[in-house]
Order: structure tokens, then sequence, then C-alpha cells
């Protein structure tokens, strides 16, 4: 495309994209501030100068931005590249009006704002979290906590992220025994949980057993039956196998995996894993208790 038809066709394409009156994008030849989009798709015109002096032939414009914003002949200041909040929020410009290569009026200076979008996908700060709790662990009580951020705009919306469950392995009856704090993503047990939860005795390794993945995988067959989901793509196992709490002693035991979702909205998600291990309610004498306390 040569660079008359595409001034031409900048009027044309912000008319249909926008549907705006480009009236209201025209204004006499003086500093402003104005707001531009991060990710708006080019060309994009975003003002056109007006001067009074009849005789300005062209517009010239310098400062910070200036590769991504340029000026036409007629005065349009236009984005030659979409703008990314993340690497610069603002920008200011000096414009010159000119008639042939004599400058006619005083320069003006223009603060570009570029607008955060929701264009950045959160992340959590880990991608596997570890967790102890006992059984009979109260209800809304956190015992464990996950924590995800995004690249946007703190002082916005955008930035504003939503935790939930997803799913748990094992799941019967599809009963939630776990809940997290949708603002703070902090994990507690359901009432379901409260009552329901009991450690199991886990799996180990007797004294000279190979420790090989063949013999983790038939371990965790007999421990975790009726499983239709491939090693590689178990959370539970693979959770077990990098963490080697396998072979932890008998006073606790693996028994569930979480699955987590980050809903800042719908065009994102991301689901860390979260291993959970159980202590038993060891109950003690009232004197012992005290003692132990």
């Amino acid at each position: 495309m040569t660079p008359m038809v595409h001034l031409l066709l900048l009027p044309l394409l912000f008319s249909l994209a926008s549907g705006k009156d480009l009236e209201e994008k025209k204004g006499p030849f003086e500093n402003i501030i104005l707001d531009v989009p991060e990710g708006t798709p080019v060309p994009y015109p975003i003002y056109q100068f007006q001067t009074t002096n009849t005789g300005v032939t062209d517009f010239r414009l310098s400062g910070e931005g200036k590769d991504d914003i340029r000026i036409s002949r007629d005065g349009w200041l236009y984005l030659e590249k979409p703008l990314d909040w993340s690497e610069e929020n603002h920008y200011v410009l000096k414009v010159d009006a000119f008639e042939g290569d004599k400058q006619v009026d005083e320069p003006i200076f223009v603060t570009i704002n570029v607008l955060d979008i929701n264009n950045n996908a959160p992340y959590f700060n880990q991608s596997v979290y570890t967790a102890t709790v006992r059984e009979r662990s109260p209800i809304d009580v956190p015992f464990t906590r996950v924590f995800a951020s995004d690249r946007d705009d703190p002082e916005t919306s955008n930035a504003d992220l939503v935790y939930s469950l997803v799913s748990q392995i094992p799941n019967n009856h599809n009963i939630p025994m776990f809940q997290i704090n949708p603002q703070t993503g902090e994990i507690s047990t359901t009432a379901e949980g409260f009552r329901s939860l009991k450690a199991r005795e886990g799996f180990h390794y007797g004294q000279g057993e190979e420790r090989s993945i063949n013999n983790l995988k038939a371990k965790f067959d007999e421990y975790c039956a009726a499983q239709k989901v491939p090693y590689e793509d178990n959370p539970f196992f693979t959770c077990m196998e990098k963490a080697g709490l396998f072979s932890r002693s008998k006073q606790g035991s693996l028994l569930l995996l979480l699955l987590l979702l980050l809903l800042p909205c719908v065009e994102f998600a991301c689901s860390p894993h979260v291993c959970l291990g159980f202590l038993r309610d060891l109950r003690l004498p009232p004197t012992v208790q005290k003692h132990a306390s």
C-alpha cells in the first residue's frame, strides 16, 4: 500500500471501526491530552489538528513514540503500530506546523495516555502446591493458600482475579470436600470435608524393596483403584512421583489432589495442582492433651 493510499484510508477505517463522527476527532492546533487503548488495530486515526493558518502544508512530529505514532500532511495523528501499556503507559510528542520548510506556528505538545485492556493471562507463582491438613480440620479455617497475579494495570478491574476449585481427585459422589476463597485463594474444608475426610495409611517401600517407577505404578494401582487416566497425565500420580511423598511414614498419606482454576474473565484460565497430605486426628486423654499443647 502506498503512503498516499494509506493516509486516504485512515478516515474510512476509523469511521467503519468505531462508527464515530470524524468531526469528534478534529480540533484546534493546541496542546491536548488523548487516550488510546493498547492493542488498537492499525492504522488508527487518533486526532486531526486544524490550524487557522491557511499556508500550512505539512506537520512534523518529534519526541517519544514517534516510530509508533505518526502524523499526516493534513494533520491526522494516527497509530502506525499498536501500543502496549506494559511497555509504556504514556507518550509526550511535539507537533510543528510548516509552510514548505518554514515553521509557521508555535509548536504544541500532545500527551498520549495508553489505556490498559484485559489482555494478559494470569499466572500462579508456582505450578504445584503441597499442603497437609488434619482430619476434622475446622470449616472455613484455611490450611493453605495459592497465589496468582497478572500484568494488567493494578489500578483497574483488569487485574481483578477470582479463584475457584475445578475438581478434586478422587471425587466420590461429586461431593466437594474443600472450598477456596474466591478473593484470597485460601483453601479450607467444607462441612462435608469436616465430617468425612479420613487419613489412610500410605503405601511405602519395605527394606530392600526396589524403588523403581514400575514398582511405584504397581503400588499406585493398589492404592488408587479404578484410575482411568494414564500415569503421565494423572496429576495425582505425577505429584507423588515428583515430590517423593509415597515413601513417607505411616503417620500420614496422600489422599486427595485438587485442581485449581483462575477466572479473571472468560478469556483466561490456568490450573496448578495442590497435593494434600492428611494427618491422623490423635485423640488423647484430656490430661495428656493439655500437656501436649
